[in-house]
C-alpha cells in the first residue's frame, strides 16, 4: 500500500493478532508477577526481597534454555549457583529476619509469593522473546521499535486492567 505521497503507508498496528494474543497473556502474567511481589514484599525485609527476586536470573536463564534453546556460559552458571545458594541459606534460616508482628506462615507465604514472582518474571522474558520471534518467521517483518513499543503499550495496560480490576474486587 502506498500513500498520497508514494511511500509506503505504516499501519496503524503492527502486532499480528497471535501476537497481540500473546502480548496480553504476558500482561496478565506481569500484573500476577506485579501482585505476588507487593504481597511477598509486605511480610519480608527488603534485604531478603532483594536476593530472592534476584534469583530472577537464575529463571529467566533455565526458562530460555527451555524456550528459546539459550545457550550457558560459565558466567551464567556462575550467577545462578551464587544466587541459587544465596536463597537456600535464607530458606534454612527462615525467620531469623523475621519483621515484628509478622507470623512464621507470613513469613514463609512472603517468601514463597518472593520467589514466585522471581520466577514468574523469569519465564515473562523468555515468553516475550519467543513470541517476537515466532512473529518474526511467520510474518516475515522485522521486530523494529515501533512494534516493541506497541507492545509494550498492550502489557502495560493489561497489567494495569488486571491491577485495577483487582482493587475493584476487594473493594480497595
Amino acid at each position: 500500500r502506498h500513500n498520497r505521497y508514494g511511500d509506503t503507508a505504516t499501519r496503524l498496528f503492527l502486532m499480528s493478532p497471535r501476537l497481540l494474543v500473546a502480548t496480553v497473556a504476558v500482561g496478565l502474567m506481569t500484573g500476577l508477577d506485579d501482585l505476588l511481589y507487593a504481597y511477598g514484599l509486605a511480610y519480608l525485609p527488603v534485604s531478603t526481597s532483594s536476593i530472592l527476586i534476584s534469583t530472577q536470573l537464575a529463571f529467566t536463564a533455565a526458562f530460555a534454555l527451555l524456550l528459546v534453546r539459550q545457550r550457558f556460559t560459565g558466567s551464567t552458571v556462575n550467577a545462578i549457583v551464587l544466587l541459587s545458594v544465596g536463597a537456600a541459606m535464607l530458606g534454612m534460616n527462615a525467620g531469623g529476619d523475621r519483621p515484628a508482628g509478622v507470623t512464621r506462615a507470613q513469613y514463609s507465604a512472603g517468601f514463597g509469593m518472593t520467589l514466585g514472582a522471581a520466577a514468574l518474571y523469569g519465564l515473562m522474558l523468555p515468553v516475550m522473546e519467543l513470541s517476537q520471534a515466532k512473529h518474526e518467521a511467520r510474518t516475515g517483518a522485522a521486530v523494529t521499535y515501533t512494534l516493541v513499543m506497541e507492545m509494550q503499550i498492550v502489557i502495560g495496560f493489561t497489567a494495569t486492567a488486571f491491577s485495577a480490576i483487582g482493587m475493584f474486587v476487594i473493594n480497595d
